[in-house]
């Protein structure tokens, strides 16, 4: 069985060359081409037990999200799989349901481990039993003043609907909301860039905000949505604060008859395929997913050096529109 040594003697570096780029210890690119050449010619399998003892943790990272239903979340997955392989980590996907239950389960379970860290996205009060060393990273919601955070801007993307909305001709314009303990910090701010946009622009506004769970929201936004067809439907812009509720929206308006978007625009929030290869549908705000996942890992490797905790700041990541078939040109 090959070792080490005959990796670093068939590339012509020192073992400790071999050792640091294993461990993902940045090397010169010309080693790296050549040490990964000897590991590929050898078949040499790295001691990952022996490594992750010398270390006190292994090579894994848990990927907590509260849902695995729709394409903003597959895609996040997939692009997070992807991106801690490069960067010799192997993922642990954990869907918690949304419920705080299991996302402490979920985070005990890494301490256990001894994971490498933790990546989370919760909108629960997490703040009270964060008192492991883990590290850990949070999308969206900021859990503690030391546990780095990564978001979209969602009060800019919310104005960047409405803005969209006004500039393809809609003026009587309705929000289509959640508003629950949970969705503030990302329904909400969303809703709340759209209004405070409305308002500037002297734009009438009305807005739809349930209080419950998507299991009663959609019969609930259905009904709404009948209800005012008969009374006439007054708008002629919607924006939606996910995408899955502006597809929904799209479904229901076109079974009463009204064409999409001559009649009524619509702009939901995400961006999301559900597979690669699909063309663009529901006009949206896109997240940037790709720098989202980029800038949990600086963030994670960042943590994997630090001695202590510190202080981390929120970071804010640029959201953009991309034109589906339920806007005008």
């Amino acid at each position: 069985m090959p070792t080490m040594n005959d990796v670093a003697q068939l590339a012509g570096v020192s073992r400790g060359t071999v050792s640091n780029y294993i461990n993902g210890v940045k090397v010169k690119e010309d080693s790296q081409k050549k040490i990964q050449a000897a590991i590929d010619e050898l078949n040499y399998v790295p001691n990952v037990t022996a490594r992750e003892l010398k270390m006190n943790r292994s090579n894994l990272v848990v990927f907590i999200i509260p849902s695995t239903l729709t394409p903003f979340f597959a895609e996040l997955t997939h692009e997070m799989q992807q991106a801690l392989r490069k960067e010799n980590f192997k993922m642990l996907l954990c869907n918690s349901n949304n419920e705080i239950k299991e996302e402490l389960e979920y985070i005990q379970m890494g301490k256990e481990q001894k994971v490498a860290g933790i990546i989370t996205i919760s909108y629960s009060d997490l703040a009270p039993y964060l008192t492991t060393d883990l590290p850990i990273v949070s999308i969206e919601k900021k859990l503690s003043d030391t546990t780095p955070c990564v978001s979209p801007e969602n009060y800019e993307g919310g104005a960047l609907a409405a803005a969209k909305l006004i500039e393809k001709g809609s003026r009587q314009l309705l929000l289509i909301t959640r508003s629950t303990e949970k969705t503030a910090i990302n329904y909400g701010k969303r809703a709340q860039g759209f209004i405070d946009y409305c308002q500037k622009q002297g734009v009438s506004y009305t807005i739809f905000a349930s209080t419950h769970h998507e299991d009663k929201f959609y019969p609930e936004l259905a009904a709404f949505l009948t209800a005012e067809h008969q009374k006439g439907f007054a708008y002629d812009g919607i924006f939606a604060v996910a995408d899955q509720y502006a597809d929904f929206s799209l479904t229901t308006l076109e079974e009463l008859g009204y064409q999409i978007p001559q009649a009524i625009q619509i702009i939901g929030f995400d961006g999301g395929k559900m597979y690669p290869e699909q063309q663009r549908f529901i006009s949206s705000i896109r997240q940037p997913i790709p720098l989202i996942v980029e800038q949990c890992i600086v963030s994670l490797k960042k943590l994997l050096k630090q001695k202590k905790k510190r202080p981390s700041a929120t970071v804010y990541l640029p959201v953009y529109y991309i034109k589906g078939k339920t806007t005008r040109n």
